[in-house]
């Protein structure tokens, strides 16, 4: 299978070219002396000094007037298609990439805090460093100051970057992550704080659109989820798994429209049950 990709940045450039193309058609069918004075029997005729061709520009204009008049809505229509094509696919992509930034960032993170107490651990057994009989030292005695802990990641991507930055608390711990990815003029930011098992994000889309979302997490990694849109409108979505990772996801939008996933342990794709 051939590989696809969506440029944004294309994307973008032809919206505002073809808006661009239409603000040019517009001025010429309202404000310009080929409106001016096509639209007026005694101007056309005045201008031309002969009532033959006075008509004849008439009537060019009058041919013109409405297949222009809708070109110039059918380009900004075809504009806003192309921007809303590449809004779609930069958030959904910026939604996966914040994924990758955060496995990422705790998998960094991890391996600093084993570094660390392997570090301190030395510190109060250094007494225990001692040859044996084969002149070999402890395998704890090898271990190396980690520095301060990893708080920030940025990877370079085709058409921008990612970049990840985290706050910790005083034992470590992840409180705040903050990702940003830039794709051309496109701009994704999602932040989210962690308080015992609640989690709450706020996400910034490339539209500029919002979403404030606010997570609590239970047994087997079940989760209650209300997401509140910068509209007003809300979902409601409700995991239920069991120690395989396999349960249901119900969502519940603002309609009231209730859209259920099932998946049959923690491996599997979610597949949306039919009604």
């Amino acid at each position: 299978m051939p590989d696809f990709a969506i440029d944004y940045g294309l994307l973008h450039e032809a919206r505002k070219d073809l808006h661009a193309l239409a603000d040019r058609i517009g001025p010429q069918l309202k404000d310009s002396a080929f409106a001016a004075v096509g639209s007026s029997y005694g101007d056309a005729d005045t201008v031309f000094g002969n009532a033959t061709l006075g008509s004849a520009f008439r009537s060019l204009y009058l041919r013109s007037k409405s297949p222009m008049g809708k070109a110039e809505e059918d380009l900004r229509q075809l504009g806003d298609i192309f921007g809303a094509v590449a809004d779609g696919y930069f958030d959904v992509d910026a939604q996966i990439a914040n994924g990758m930034g955060m496995m990422g960032a705790s998998l960094g993170l991890d391996e600093w805090r084993s570094d660390k107490e392997a570090w301190d651990y030395l510190q109060g057994h250094r007494s225990e460093c001692v040859p044996d009989a084969e002149g070999k030292m402890p395998d704890f005695c090898s271990a190396t100051d980690p520095g301060a802990p990893p708080t920030h990641y940025t990877v370079e991507t085709a058409n921008g970057s990612v970049t990840t930055d985290l706050t910790l608390d005083a034992n470590n711990n992840v409180v705040k992550e903050q990702t940003t990815v830039v794709a051309g003029d496109q701009r994704y930011t999602s932040t989210t704080s962690y308080s015992g098992n609640v989690q709450t994000t706020d996400t910034v889309y490339g539209d500029g659109s919002t979403t404030h979302s606010v997570t609590t997490t239970g047994e087997h990694g079940s989760s209650v989820t209300d997401t509140t849109a910068g509209d007003g409108s809300t979902t409601h979505t409700v995991i239920t798994l069991n120690e395989s990772g396999g349960g249901t996801m119900t969502s519940t939008d603002a309609e009231g429209t209730v859209t259920t996933h099932t998946r049959p342990d923690r491996y599997a794709s979610w597949q949306e049950v039919e009604d």
